[in-house]
């Protein structure tokens, strides 16, 4: 039945073991709010454990702790001071830690830049930061001269040394592994990425050390971390789910593991190999990963967590997920404006009974401390159950702001703090919020609102379809009408599939003005350097 009620602003009850000081504190009992004291307190309790675990080589949390000391004595000789950004350029590696953890101990602000960006995406966004400093990860010295010819750059570092820059080892020298000791204000901007730039240029999205503390609080109430767990990102570390669990493993004296797999195939051999107990994907290569027959022979036995995010799942992808993998997934929803993941669709979630399986196609319930409304986009007034509109997000997970952008900060984050995803959503009576596309996905077919995920979920359950993306194109009749564009799958329905066959499977599945009218097949969606879906490509090609 539909709840009719006004809603306040949604929060889930605190659970009593959440505000135990073992789920939100340093191991010495200190509580997280700075970047700078993530690595050198969990050092300091646990110094001889693996922190990092690389193909032939394991480093210790106290040898990565020394890696960071290094690293902030060369930028302070370099006169990098507290405010200074120091971007970092390059894939997963030790050394990306060290610079995040040693910039952060001089009060700098560390700038992870997406590496698989083009030049002049990547001279972009180091105009726009102005570091001081820019350290280039291995296969990353193409961009030295670019970075050298900022304005605002006074070194360039990369791991492989060339003509325009210092070679990093080169770089530390005989520096001395020494802790300036510096403890910034938890209020300060402790971190920056850059938006995909999806919707425009990209943005600077400053995460204060009190917005990571919240955030890693919530993180250990949900994923059973310890000292005996081996966590993977295969999502890259300008990704803030890629990044949160790496310094969440290190809170917890987890080790990381850094392997970088060049395919779906490499990912499954190393989930298996280094016996990886939690990791993070996309749902794009959850689903790369459920088209290889390899996925069903494999031994899965190590595997305890599976989190996904970044987009909604398809609710038959998910329920195939589960099949497979035999481990306990955590969906979990946010965005680097909310510091990551602000909602939890448990383990327990994704096990339903009859009665609860609708809530597999929700984003779970927001995390304790997390308030969300559903709000009318053009008014912000609070929505009833079950109605949809845009999702708000309060609290302290939300961003201080864009960088050098007051007028889109103030475009993103109500005066009273509220941050506009810029998502549709719904909430039904029980505290679960449902997705339905970016507002501006949405598609509006003879009066009627058509979300694309509604119908991507029916379509990707026919057995010939493998991906599967809509979009709105232009009608004369109604205005808009969905298209939908489809990887087939490497199956025998897939060889076969057409777009009349998907259309009548929609057809019995979906109200009329919900069905696509037309289908592309494509040999695989446009992706963005994050594994997110580009659909303004789809929509430039197909308007």
């Amino acid at each position: 039945m539909e709840i009719s009620q006004q809603v306040a602003p949604y929060m889930t009850p605190t659970p009593a073991e959440y505000t135990d000081p073992h789920y939100a504190l340093h191991p010495d009992g200190s509580r997280v709010e700075r970047v700078e004291d993530i690595l050198r307190r969990r050092a300091a309790a646990t110094p001889d454990l693996p922190a990092v675990i690389e193909p032939g080589r394991t480093t210790t949390f106290a040898e990565l702790d020394q890696m960071a000391n290094r690293v902030a004595q060369a930028l302070l000789a370099d006169g990098v001071g507290p405010g200074d950004r120091v971007s970092y350029v390059g894939e997963n590696a030790p050394s990306f830690l060290a610079v995040l953890y040693g910039a952060s101990k001089t009060g700098a602000i560390p700038t992870a830049v997406n590496f698989r960006l083009t030049g002049p995406e990547i001279e972009y966004i180091l105009g726009h930061s102005s570091p001081t400093v820019v350290v280039l990860g291995r296969g990353q010295e193409r961009l030295a001269e670019l970075a050298a010819a900022q304005a605002s750059v006074r070194r360039v570092v990369t791991v492989d040394p060339g003509e325009h820059s210092t070679g990093y080892d080169t770089w530390l020298g005989d520096v001395d592994a020494v802790d300036p000791g510096l403890a910034r204000d938890p209020h300060e901007t402790a971190l920056m990425f850059y938006s995909s730039g999806t919707t425009g240029f990209p943005k600077g999205i400053e995460l204060t050390g009190d917005n990571l503390g919240q955030a890693i609080a919530a993180m250990h109430y949900l994923l059973d971390l310890d000292t005996d767990s081996v966590a993977m990102a295969p999502v890259p570390f300008f990704h803030v789910s890629g990044f949160g669990l790496a310094i969440i493993a290190t809170v917890n004296g987890a080790a990381l593991l850094l392997r970088n797999p060049e395919s779906p195939h490499q990912l499954i051999e190393i989930l298996q190999e280094d016996k990886v107990t939690h990791a993070v994907a996309v749902p794009t290569v959850i689903q790369f990963l459920l088209n290889l027959p390899e996925a069903r022979q494999a031994d899965w036995s190590a595997l305890r967590f599976l989190i996904y995010g970044a987009s909604p799942m398809p609710e038959p992808v998910l329920r195939e997920a589960t099949e497979v993998f035999d481990c306990k997934f955590l969906q979990s929803y946010g965005l680097t404006e909310s510091t990551g993941g602000v909602t939890m669709l448990s383990p327990e979630d994704h096990l339903p009974t009859p009665e609860t399986a609708h809530r597999l196609r929700s984003v779970g319930r927001p995390m304790p401390n997390v308030p969300v409304r559903i709000v009318d986009p053009l008014t912000l007034e609070d929505l009833p159950f079950g109605e949809r509109g845009e999702v708000l997000i309060g609290g302290g997970h939300v961003m201080k702001g864009y960088w050098g952008n007051p007028d889109a900060t103030a475009s993103a984050i109500t005066p009273d703090g509220w941050l506009r995803t810029g998502d549709g959503g719904s909430m039904d009576a029980d505290g679960y919020l449902y997705l339905h596309d970016r507002l501006k996905d949405m598609i509006v077919s003879g009066g009627e609102n058509v979300y694309p995920a509604e119908i991507e979920s029916v379509l990707t359950g026919h057995p010939g379809v493998a991906q599967v993306a809509v979009i709105g194109i232009a009608s004369e009749r109604w205005g808009e009408s969905p298209m939908a564009v489809v990887v087939r799958a490497a199956t025998t329905a897939g060889e076969t599939l057409t777009s009349e066959e998907l259309i009548a499977w929609s057809r019995e599945r979906l109200a009329g003005f919900k069905c696509p009218v037309d289908v592309a097949f494509v040999d695989a969606l446009p992706l963005n350097a994050s594994g997110k879906l580009l659909k303004t490509a789809l929509r430039s090609t197909y308007a």
